[in-house]
């Protein structure tokens, strides 16, 4: 007997981080494709614990399609008559084998094993384990660098991959790219058609990466380095956030793709700001200063937010916290409006795994609506001569530049400026290089003598 397969059988055993992670990732096969943000309780573990289980969601959330690639063909029953146990510790165990190499086999194997054992799906706990480890099989080399033609190799964020014993991805070579990083066919094909088959392949590429902590507003510290966008820089690797941010306490986290957007109203001299869709109030903290002697309304249409932007208000005298339905009373008074509207956040889809499984018309047809909704309900509060900011984290042009045709077609706005980033960056390169995909436009509002 291998020493994987003696040290699995003999271990039931299940630690923390894995009784942690494994229901959570049972849930979501429950709901896939509907996937949406949603923290793992992670309060009772220890930081060791807690970062290995918030690693395996993420790889598994991230890679869902490249699991299932290798996985499937492993089963005797189609992968999605499974029960969501079985492919939750089918999923955990070989993230861990093909894209955590600190994690010994029999412990990623065991305690997948274990852990379906108290499930209701106990009694396939011996495929898990079978299958499991014939996934440990499949590894033949460790490679520093990935030929994507190649359908025995498998990528990993980082940039190496394995060199598997037998091919695993089929079909074209788009089709082999949509499994390895998780994007579906249906995404990479429009970006294909609309920036061409190479942009396609390297956001594909871009999706799959470990993107840096950006952030901007910090001085010199041993935990950072200088980004190539001046007055940004990249936490390193192991550092802590929370040291900067001691010495540092007005910091912002935020890519200089999504800073540009406000910084883009610095030309402006508003004397009242709106932010509809403030959210935890990081545009709102940046556009406090940009603008020193505006003031500052920040909102949002949820309940836990808008705790939050109330905490915020309470520390920036600048500020102030609106329940979007109070929002009317400020109608024709605002010189600067910002959307930052709901999107597909398909230009940040490797801070927002889950995003990559939602890339279809049909949600991007009902955020249309959403945004369209949003700005109708909002222009009535921009002054004569004001100024719109919309802008978005994603980079199709049906939630972008179509909504900013629609904008100057029927509400009496005039396009300013428009910038589109498709972001960059991917498995390997420099941190310093990396930049989110996203969008913002800045229209005015004519003055009531124009």
């Amino acid at each position: 007997m291998s020493q994987v397969s003696e040290q699995t059988s003999r271990s039931t055993h299940v630690s923390p981080a894995r009784a942690a992670v494994l229901p959570h990732l049972e849930a979501k096969a429950r709901r896939f494709p509907e996937l949406f943000p949603d923290p793992m309780d992670v309060s009772r573990l220890s930081p060791r614990d807690a970062r290995l289980a918030t690693t395996i969601d993420r790889e598994v959330t991230a890679r869902w399609s490249t699991l299932r690639a290798i996985l499937e063909p492993r089963l005797n029953q189609p992968w999605n008559q499974q029960q969501p146990a079985v492919l939750a510790a089918l999923m955990g165990g070989a993230a861990q084998l093909l894209f955590m190499d600190r994690v010994p086999d029999h412990a990623a194997i065991g305690e997948s094993v274990g852990w379906c054992k108290s499930t209701a799906a106990a009694r396939a706990s011996g495929v898990v384990n079978a299958v499991l480890r014939r996934v440990a099989g499949l590894r033949a080399e460790l490679l520093e660098r990935v030929d994507m033609n190649n359908p025995a190799h498998l990528l990993r964020s980082d940039g190496t991959g394995w060199r598997l014993s037998e091919p695993i991805f089929d079909g074209t070579l788009q089709h082999h790219v949509a499994q390895q990083t998780g994007c579906n066919d249906a995404f990479l094909e429009e970006i294909a058609r609309t920036d061409g088959p190479e942009e396609a392949m390297r956001l594909a590429l871009h999706a799959m990466a470990r993107p840096p902590v950006i952030l901007h507003g910090a001085g010199e510290h041993d935990a950072l380095e200088a980004h190539e966008s001046p007055g940004f820089q990249v936490l390193r690797p192991g550092s802590s956030l929370a040291d900067v941010f001691e010495q540092y306490p007005d910091a912002i986290v935020q890519d200089p793709t999504a800073a540009a957007a406000c910084a883009a109203t610095s030309a402006t001299a508003p004397q009242c700001i709106v932010d509809v869709c403030a959210g935890r109030g990081t545009k709102t903290r940046q556009l406090a200063a940009i603008h020193t002697s505006a003031r500052i309304i920040a909102s949002d249409i949820s309940p836990g937010r808008m705790l939050g932007l109330h905490d915020l208000a309470d520390t920036h005298q600048q500020i102030e916290a609106c329940p979007a339905k109070e929002l009317i009373r400020h109608a024709g008074t605002v010189d600067l409006l910002v959307l930052d509207v709901p999107c597909s956040n398909s230009g940040v889809l490797a801070r927002r795994v889950e995003a990559r499984h939602r890339q279809d018309p049909a949600t991007r047809r009902r955020l249309g609506e959403l945004q369209r909704q949003i700005a109708a309900d909002s222009l009535a509060l921009l002054a004569p001569g004001g100024t719109l900011l919309w802008t978005t984290c994603s980079i199709h042009a049906d939630e972008n530049e179509r909504q900013i045709e629609w904008l100057t077609k029927w509400h009496d706005l005039e396009l300013a400026l428009m910038h589109r980033e498709l972001g960059r960056g991917a498995p390997g390169e420099p941190a310093m290089k990396w930049r989110d995909g996203g969008f913002f436009a800045l229209l005015r509002k004519p003055a009531s003598n124009d």
